[in-house]
Parts: structure tokens; C-alpha cells; sequence
């Protein structure tokens, strides 16, 4: 590659569905590279399959890029100098280069059928040898050839792969891949290949060659898997007598049982992870270091910090494994240091959905801040909050008392008259609204009963809340207290309330 040549990546999906978390891995390395060296990154869409590809998996694949913040420069929505951007759209382009190959002897018409080359195939496997084309369109006369077309047999165009001496392509084919180094193929191991199918549809290994020469790709980074494609298309970038791309081939993204990711391993695209409340920058920050690490070792990082450091010279060519709890623990980092109102807006919604929220007003609003900081250093997601609030919105006491923990603190020696303290007193003084009017409380009751440590908290939690577990009662109970007084919000029970309707289980008949 010239040294000269300005850094341009590309990001080619297939629009078979939402963008997988190993496509978007991809898509952020061609991004950091891109921005790192301040050159072009480009989205390109392979759709020429076209019994898969639908505008609609376009779109979702573009939506779930730009949730990422991975903005392109040139595109099938953007355009650009080298447009169309889907290949489905450039057809005239792949067949005025085949014509060219076939004018200079590199390709030729292959009028085989299907049934034809399976049992070709069938035929090399029992005698022992590759399964490679046997050359028998290659030795038609050119009038055997015009007798065909003349008759309106399909043909397909197949590259031809000369092996003899003195061939331009003699010997066997190598790459310096920036990533896994030096990788050859033997000039055995490849027979003809065809670049353009009978119905004019051009294959992968072709289009990709000529689109990356057309759009003046400088660096190819693609997945592992595309490596055994790279020699077929050095040797078209060579019949052609075009400049060839460097090469970068990322490694496999591994369950955490070390197969291949999959959607038995769990949610694999990136929408589903957005769903369920990953942050974007969490999610770019997480891919990223799928196989790729900075030199100081940070694990948190925003992207213009990743921008800034990213080097091909440090992406391993090992596979990397995808930790979900990692990925929670990386998106909770994120999620920590939002400011209240950042948080708010992620999780209205949610809210919303719920039931909750029944009226957006300034009120409702510093209620939900409130209670979100109550549980914002616990959770990994923005799911997380709905579960995590759920206590203050649904208060049922036989299901409270049918939790064995809950039970395992009423079952206590002398619970039910403590119970009846805590209402009297609740009933007497209100429920503490701040931080002092929670300790007098707790000192009251200290008092009443000779309670202390957990013998006294306990009970009062369970009284108040009706949970045996949840965020410090010092926040929680004001929270409860104003929530149920808060207009707006769907019907909170406030913690005399509770309190009252667990004594009242207490003192029915038959209660243990």
C-alpha cells in the first residue's frame, strides 16, 4: 500500500436482522481506526443475497450503528463520491469488470449446471483429489463458446488460476495481516472460482474486490472468518492490476464455554442489549476491549479516549471471550455516574410502561430522582430499576408474609407487640421525614422496647416496607411517606399503613 494513502475503513453488513455483537465489534474497530488515523469510514450493505436482505434489516442494522454513536462519513443513507452503497445497486459496475477480466484472459464463461458440478465434485472426493473445477469450460474453442450464448445457455463466469511456470499468479499467495502477521495459501490449495453466477449476481469474493478498489478501501478489518477468502481476492486485486488493500483479521467472539457466540449463550445482537438497558458507551466501551487492550490497562474509557489510543499493533489474534457479567459490571460503571436527571430521562419510560408515572410534572419528577438515587449504585442496567422500585409501588401483606424471610423476622419472640409500638408511634409522630426525624424514631423505639442492632432494624423494616431487604430506611421511609402523597403517581401505601395491615395479620385469628 502507498504510503501516501489516506486511511479509509468500512464497516459491509449483510441486512439479515439487528447488528450481532460480533458484527459491532467489527464496526467499532473500522470506527476507532478510521478516527484515529482522521480518515473515512464508510458503511457499505451487502445485499446480494437476495432472498435475506430486506430494507427493513437495513435499517435495523443502521439504527443499531448509530445507538453505538458509530456516525459515518459515507453511506447507503449519506452517500458519498463512491455511491450506490448497496451492492444490490451496483451490478452494472461487477458485470463492466468481469467483461474486463474475461477480455484479458483471466475469466472465462463456465456453462456447467449444477447437476454437473456436484457430480464433478462427488467424482474428485472419490478419486482422492480437491474438489477443484476440472477446467472443462476453460478448453471450449472461442465458437464452441459463441454456440452457447447463441443458444441461450446460462453461463456463469469463473476466474481463471493458472498454476504452470512463468504465471503471473505462480506460487502459492501471502499476506502480511496486521493482526495475525504472515499468512500463506498454497498455490495448490485453489481451483477456479466463479465471480459472477448464471443469473448475473456477483459472488462475494468478487464484489468485495471491487467495491474496496472502487471506494479506495486502504484497510480491510473483518472477522477470522473472512480469511479464507483473502487469497481468491489477492489474486483478483492482481489479474486486475490494482493496488491491494492491507489486511486485518479479527479474531472469533466466544461464549463463556469457548464455542462460537450464539443465541443459545443468550442475547447476541445489540438491540436486545439496548432493550434491556445498556448504555451505549458501555457497550462500545466493552467491544472494544474484546480483543483489544490500551497500553495502560484501563477498563473504563470513553470513546474519544479509545479513539486517541487505538492501534491495530494491539488487537490480539486470540478469540475473545464474551462475559456477560463483565459487560453488566462495565454498563454499571456508566450507570453510577449519571446525574439524576440523566438517569431520569433513560428510565421514564420504563416507568411509564409500569403504570407508575400517570402524570409528568416537576412533583413526579423529583420523586422518581430521588428514589432512583436510592438504587442507582446497585444496578448494572436501566432493567434493573423497574424490579428495584417494584416494592414501593406494590405492597400486598399476604404475600409479604408468604416470603420465608419476612416470616423468619415475625417469628421472633415478642414481634407482635413490637409491631404494635412501631404503629402507635407512627400514628403519634408521623413517619420520619429526614435523617434526624428517622434517628429520633429508631432512639424512640430503642427506648419502647429495649430492642437494639438487629432486633430492632429488622422489624422495622419489615413493618414499614414489608420487605425484609431493600435500600437504607433512613431514605426509604420519607420516600414512602411522600411518594403516597405525591399526585401523579399510581397509589403508594404509606409505612403506617403497612405497619397497621401486618399487625392486623398478626392478630388475626390463626396467625402463627
Amino acid at each position: 500500500m502507498s504510503e501516501t494513502r489516506s486511511v479509509r475503513t468500512r464497516f459491509a453488513p449483510s441486512p439479515t436482522g439487528h447488528l450481532h455483537v460480533g458484527g459491532a465489534r467489527t464496526a467499532i474497530f473500522n470506527w476507532l481506526y478510521a478516527r484515529h488515523h482522521g480518515g473515512v469510514f464508510i458503511i457499505r450493505v451487502e445485499d446480494t443475497d437476495q432472498a435475506r436482505s430486506t430494507r427493513e434489516s437495513e435499517r435495523m442494522v443502521l439504527d443499531d450503528l448509530r445507538w453505538l454513536g458509530l456516525y459515518w462519513d459515507e453511506g447507503p443513507d449519506t452517500g458519498g463520491p463512491h455511491a450506490p452503497y448497496r451492492q444490490s445497486e451496483r451490478s452494472e459496475l461487477y458485470a463492466s469488470v468481469a467483461r474486463q477480466l474475461l477480455d484479458s484472459g483471466h475469466a472465462y464463461r463456465c456453462f456447467c449446471s449444477e447437476d454437473t458440478l456436484e457430480a464433478k465434485r462427488r467424482d474428485a472426493e472419490a478419486e482422492g483429489r480437491p474438489p477443484h473445477y476440472d477446467l472443462t469450460c476453460h478448453r471450449l474453442t472461442s465458437g464452441e463458446v459463441a454456440e452457447r450464448l447463441a443458444a441461450s445457455v446460462p453461463a456463469a463466469i469463473r476466474f481463471h488460476v493458472p498454476k504452470g511456470p512463468g504465471s503471473v499468479f505462480d506460487g502459492d499467495v501471502t499476506i502480511d495481516d496486521l493482526i495475525r502477521g504472515e499468512v500463506t495459501w498454497k498455490a495448490e490449495s485453489l481451483g477456479d472460482f466463479i465471480i459472477l453466477r448464471s443469473d448475473g449476481m456477483p459472488t462475494y469474493n468478487f464484489c468485495v474486490v471491487v467495491d474496496d478498489h472502487d471506494m479506495d478501501i486502504s484497510h480491510v478489518i473483518r472477522a477470522e472468518e473472512h480469511l479464507t477468502n483473502t487469497h481468491r481476492q489477492v489474486l483478483l486485486y492482481r489479474a486486475l492490476g490494482w493496488e491491494i488493500p492491507k489486511f486485518a483479521h479479527v479474531s472469533l467472539i466466544l461464549g463463556q464455554d469457548r464455542s462460537k457466540l450464539s443465541k443459545r449463550h443468550g442475547a447476541t445482537s445489540v438491540a436486545a442489549w439496548a432493550d434491556d438497558g445498556y448504555l451505549p458507551d458501555a457497550m462500545l466501551n466493552y467491544l472494544t476491549l474484546l480483543g483489544w487492550s490500551p497500553a495502560d490497562g484501563v477498563e473504563i474509557f470513553d470513546r474519544d479516549t479509545a479513539v486517541a489510543a487505538f492501534e491495530l499493533d494491539r488487537v490480539n489474534s486470540a478469540p475473545a471471550v464474551f462475559d456477560p457479567q463483565k459487560l453488566a459490571w462495565t454498563n454499571g460503571q456508566y450507570l453510577h455516574k449519571l446525574e439524576s436527571g440523566e438517569l431520569w430521562s433513560l428510565c421514564k419510560s420504563r416507568f411509564e410502561a409500569a403504570g407508575w408515572l400517570r402524570e409528568d410534572s416537576r412533583e413526579t419528577r423529583a420523586w422518581f430522582e430521588s428514589a432512583l438515587a436510592l438504587t442507582q449504585k446497585a444496578a448494572h442496567a436501566l432493567a434493573d430499576f423497574v424490579p428495584a422500585l417494584a416494592p414501593l409501588f406494590e405492597f400486598d401483606v399476604e404475600k409479604e408474609l408468604a416470603d420465608p424471610e419476612v416470616a423468619e423476622v415475625l417469628g421472633s419472640e415478642g414481634l407482635e407487640g413490637f409491631v404494635a409500638q412501631i404503629v402507635e408511634d407512627l400514628r403519634a409522630n408521623g413517619a420520619p421525614c429526614d435523617a434526624d426525624a428517622y434517628k429520633a424514631f429508631t432512639e424512640r423505639m430503642k427506648g419502647a422496647s429495649g430492642r437494639k442492632g438487629k432486633p430492632l432494624f429488622m422489624p422495622i423494616r419489615v413493618a414499614t416496607t414489608g420487605r425484609a431487604h431493600g435500600p437504607e430506611l433512613v431514605a426509604l421511609i420519607p420516600l414512602l411517606e411522600t411518594g403516597a402523597r405525591t399526585p401523579g403517581l399510581a397509589p403508594i401505601v404509606p409505612p403506617l399503613a403497612r405497619a397497621e395491615a401486618l399487625l392486623a395479620a398478626l392478630r388475626a385469628p390463626g396467625a402463627s
